[in-house]
């Protein structure tokens, strides 16, 4: 047993390296088996093998969770080993043939999700070693069914699953013949049991009588007829609801078919359904004669977006809301007006009623043996009775084919349904024979050659481009002509940043201006100083008084002493027009003996009397250079928030959607990016955080619609399957002042990226919408179902956006399906924010529910396969709380200053949530704390971005 381990771990220290040949490992297993030939019986021989391999499996299996913290590769890399061991010495009669399926069916147990599709893709690669000699349903092929059913079952049919789902059942349909019988319901098994409805008293019946108070004669009267109007609503109420009772009777045969051999239940049964037929042919009718009447007044049916009522304002509108699949007394009339509605009681009664047509002696006779006593129930349809269900049948077709809208197209596609339903049932009433057909031999009709032919590879495409023309221009270097010109983009940072020089040199021109004047005053003051020396030294200083002062001339006027009266903006300065000190400057002018104008000069005996304490003070700011400054601060300001929002934009984004588009390894990403605010470098660090393949970066801008076209011509009609549209400006302030611009770049290249997508059959779009396009809300938090009024261009360009996709998904309701995310990021005072790993996403979770599998459009008003879903936490946060958590993300204390709100803005925008998680799976558990750290930690390690 021990020499046994040690072949075993030499094996798998010698492994051959990826790929090899299998003959390789085939030779080093037959060596090592050849050593135990004759050491004990072969059966004891193969348990022990058996034992050692499985002990080797299960103790790296074991060390997966600290493995994938370190190096993922390796860990997979050494379990296909051990793998490809099991599988090799069950090849060579070492093992039992059922061995390597009870390791995986052990093993996928064992491992996480993402172990386990690394596993499924061994089984796949070596499916046909696998399945050699399988004989379904005995041996490893149980087993081997039983193993992918339970993984199947542990997977969901959403969300990043579903294609690990779709591969599970691709392989199965591959090895196991269509025939099988595992996964067919031959005992005839029916879903849950119709539990009935409840009947709850209202207990307000009363009401009317009791509020009618005493009164004289003149009140009799209006009793009386308050009393026949009570008789006659009771007796409405008691009609309604025995119908309402009838109506939701009839579940109860549709969901268990076999009560119908039970005595009087047919009777029942078709007593109901004459009593509710009519009903539904006349709410049929009444729909189709309020469409008419809408048409005849004017009112086209359009795909575009009605504007809903404002609250408190009234409408004369005939639309109506329909509740649906509630089973209230008080309800049943909405449901009945509601198309949708009345077709699935439609199908129901069709299918009831063709199952009952099976039950005939003749059809009876035909499908009926001993074999399939499980299907068979103690009931025949008489002739009388097969008249009405075929007459009914006849009529509920008839209905479905008048509904409206499509109720044709609908009626064919039921039809189309029952029959290939019949098809079924006879196939499994006879016990699912095998109806597969041998293949075609190459030699067929002699066209073996020619099929051959289409089997190889197609040569591959001389031109990268497309064409030569194309490749040759590009390998010159040449792009487009947009890469020889430099517009003027206003808000960008390099203008913001013109800005703050210009401020700069307004500010040097003043401080000019000011030292030249400084200077002349300087000059002057020394000329008044020599002529005034000698008066003052005839003076005598300890008896100064006011009498005593010279007299004032024309080189000391009051205006030329600046001690008492200069200006506080600067000493050079003459004071404001309003300031005491000038007042005192226009009386000096008319009457000499100002006192507060002659106080500098007399108040010192010092020669010379030179100003040198007054340029030793500090000087008050200038005011011209102090607006200067603060237009400075605006327009850093700005800089600052328009390099966070093309920051964010670029990297905390777009960049964290392709991030978690590459992790899983589900979809080959290609950007398309003029690198407006981006920088190429975030997506080659995307591709290495993912550890994924490289990321096809196409340069190109969407308004350029011959750049775009490019782009999905090098992919081919079908090569792209879907698309992300993050791309837009996004600035609320700037779009109030450039709208043109934001119209141009938001819904033009909109509009042209869908005809592009069209023309190259890529028909699934998630687009990044905006909470602006709710305007200010009538309710917070804000659902879906919200009004779309836009307060700014930006918001109002979303809106059309919007509109233009759903209005293609209603044109081409088979080929284009659409998401919208509405996420609440824009700069509100209270706002909805989000971790972007949320955020990305929730991207990802709307592209996963575009695909076939999808059910998210199933209870969609109409045809369309449109929605839009609100992304956010539905718990609204205020820029202050923002300060403090960016206070204890990074420990600095930052000043702030509340100022108005910009033009565009809203005062709250916080989601509602709700629909997005039910329906798409969406989550964000990433708390406002977290959300500043990751960006402080982003921040601190990458000073300059991507610059």
């Amino acid at each position: 047993m021990s020499s046994q381990n040690q072949s075993v771990k030499q094996l798998l220290k010698s492994f051959p390296k990826r790929p090899f040949e299998q003959k390789t490992l085939d030779d080093k297993v037959a060596k090592e088996l050849r050593k135990f030939q004759s050491k004990a019986s072969p059966d004891n021989v193969k348990s022990q093998w058996e034992l050692v391999l499985r002990s080797e499996v299960f103790a790296l299996a074991e060390t997966e969770g600290q493995a994938l913290q370190k190096d993922d590769a390796a860990y997979y890399n050494k379990l296909m080993d051990r793998l490809d061991l099991v599988l090799t010495f069950t090849e060579h009669d070492a093992c039992d043939a059922s061995f390597p399926f009870t390791i995986l069916q052990d093993l996928l147990e064992t491992q996480t999700i993402p172990s386990c599709s690394h596993i499924f893709s061994w089984i796949e690669a070596g499916a046909s070693r696998l399945t050699k000699g399988m004989i379904p349903q005995k041996g490893k092929a149980l087993i081997l069914l039983r193993t992918l059913n339970d993984l199947l079952r542990r997977l969901s049919k959403m969300g990043s699953t579903t294609l690990f789902c779709g591969r599970i059942s691709t392989f199965l349909s591959g090895v196991f013949p269509l025939g099988e019988r595992s996964g067919v319901n031959l005992r005839g098994e029916y879903g849950p049991i119709w539990e009935g409805v409840i009947d709850v008293d209202r207990g307000d019946g009363e009401t009317a009588v009791d509020s009618v108070k005493q009164g004289g004669p003149s009140d009799e009267m209006e009793v009386d007829d308050t009393a026949d109007d009570d008789a006659k609503r009771r007796a409405a109420e008691s009609k309604d609801r025995e119908f309402y009772n009838t109506f939701w009777s009839l579940q109860l045969p549709f969901s268990r078919p076999p009560l119908f051999s039970l005595p009087d239940t047919l009777n029942r049964f078709k007593e109901a359904v004459d009593k509710v037929l009519p009903v539904i042919k006349e709410a049929t009718t009444k729909e189709r004669a309020m469409m008419g009447n809408r048409a005849a007044s004017g009112h086209t049916h359009t795909l575009k977006r009605k504007r809903e009522t404002e609250t408190g304002e009234e409408t004369n509108s005939s639309d109506y809301f329909f509740a649906k699949f509630l089973t209230s007394p008080d309800l049943l009339s909405l449901e009945l007006a509601d198309t949708h509605f009345r077709r699935q009681i439609l199908f129901q009664l069709l299918m009831v009623l063709h199952h009952l047509l099976t039950f005939t002696k003749t059809a009876k006779a035909a499908w009926a043996t001993p074999r399939n006593r499980s299907l068979q129930m103690d009931f025949t349809l008489e002739p009388a009775d097969a008249q009405w269900v075929q007459e009914t049948i006849v009529k509920a077709t008839a209905e479905l084919r008048s509904t409206a809208p499509g109720g044709p197209a609908f009626a064919d596609t039921v039809n189309v349904i029952f029959d290939r339903e019949r098809n079924w049932v006879r196939w499994k009433n006879d016990m699912c024979p095998p109806f597969d057909k041998e293949p075609w031999s190459e030699e067929v009709d002699g066209k073996g050659e020619l099929r051959e032919k289409r089997r190889e590879d197609p040569e591959e495409w001389p031109w990268s481009l497309g064409s030569e023309s194309l490749t040759d221009i590009w390998q010159m270097g040449y792009r487009d002509l947009t890469d020889l010109q430099n517009p003027f983009q206003v808000g960008d940072v390099k203008d913001f940043v013109k800005k703050i020089k210009q401020e700069d040199a307004r500010i040097d021109m003043r401080k000019k201006t000011l030292a030249r004047t400084a200077e002349r005053m300087a000059q002057a003051r020394g000329i008044t100083a020599t002529s005034n020396q000698p008066a003052a030294e005839s003076s005598t200083p300890a008896s100064a008084s006011q009498d005593a002062r010279p007299p004032i001339t024309e080189t000391n006027k009051p205006e030329m002493s600046p001690a008492a009266v200069a200006s506080p903006a600067h000493p050079s300065l003459p004071p404001k027009p309003s300031t005491a000190a000038s007042l005192s400057k226009q009386d000096a002018g008319s009457s000499l003996a100002a006192p507060s104008a002659t106080v500098s000069l007399a108040a010192t005996a010092t020669p010379p009397p030179i100003p040198a304490p007054l340029q030793a003070s500090v000087p008050p700011v200038d005011e011209q250079i102090q607006k200067f400054e603060e237009n400075k601060q605006r327009w850093a300001w700005l800089t600052l928030r328009m390099a966070r929002d093309q920051y964010l934009q670029a990297f905390w984004k777009c960049s964290h959607v392709v991030f978690a588009l590459q992790q899983t390894r589900r979809y080959k990403v290609i950007s398309i990016d003029n690198h407006h605010n981006s920088f190429p470098t975030a997506l080659t660090r995307v591709a290495q955080l993912a550890q994924s393949a490289e990321i096809d970066a196409h340069k190109c801008d969407l308004t350029n619609a011959e750049q775009v076209r490019a782009v999905f011509e090098h992919y081919g009609k079908g090569g792209i399957w879907g698309v992300i549209h993050i791309a837009a400006y996004k600035a609320v302030g700037e779009s109030v002042e450039k709208p043109l611009e934001y119209y141009a770049n938001n819904v033009v290249a909109t509009n042209s990226l869908l005809q592009i997508m069209s023309a190259y059959d890529c028909t699934r779009i998630v687009y990044s919408s905006s909470a602006t396009v709710y305007g200010t809300p009538p309710k917070i938090p804000i659902p879906e179902t919200t009004r779309l009024k836009a307060d700014s261009p930006y918001g109002r360009s979303k809106v059309m956006s919007e509109m233009i996709i759903e209005d293609l998904c209603h044109a081409e309701p088979r080929r284009w399906c659409a998401i919208s995310l509405r996420y609440f990021k824009d700069g509100t005072c209270v706002r909805d924010y989000l971790h972007v790993l949320d955020l990305a996403s929730g991207h990802l979770l709307a592209l996963d529910a575009l695909s076939l599998e999808s059910t998210i459009f199933d209870n969609c008003p109409n045809e369309a396969r449109y929605k839009a879903y609100n992304l956010g936490k539905g718990r609204g946060m205020s820029v202050l709380q923002i300060v403090e958590a960016m206070r204890k993300a990074t420990g600095f204390s930052y000043k702030y200053e509340i100022i108005g709100r910009r033009r565009g803005d809203v005062p709250d925008l916080t989601a509602d949530p709700t629909l997005a998680e039910k329906e798409l799976g969406f989550k964000a558990p990433q708390p406002l704390e977290v959300m500043c750290r990751d960006l402080w930690n982003w921040q601190t390690k990458n000073p300059n971005g991507y610059a």
